[in-house]
C-alpha cells in the first residue's frame, strides 16, 4: 500500500535534502559537543578549586 503512494522522485527529493543539510548539521553537532565538554571542564575545575 505504501509503495503505491511513495514514488522514487519523492525519495530522491528527501535524500537530496538530507545530503544538503549535512554540511550544516555536522559542524553544529561538533560545536555543541565541544561547548558541553568545555562547560563540564570549567565547572569541574571550579569545584576542585
Amino acid at each position: 500500500m505504501l509503495s503505491e503512494v511513495v514514488t522514487s522522485a519523492m525519495v530522491s527529493g528527501v535524500l537530496d535534502e538530507i545530503v544538503g543539510l549535512l554540511p550544516v548539521i555536522i559542524p553544529a553537532s561538533i560545536s555543541f559537543i565541544a561547548v558541553r565538554k568545555g562547560l563540564s571542564f570549567l565547572i569541574s575545575s571550579l569545584r576542585s578549586a
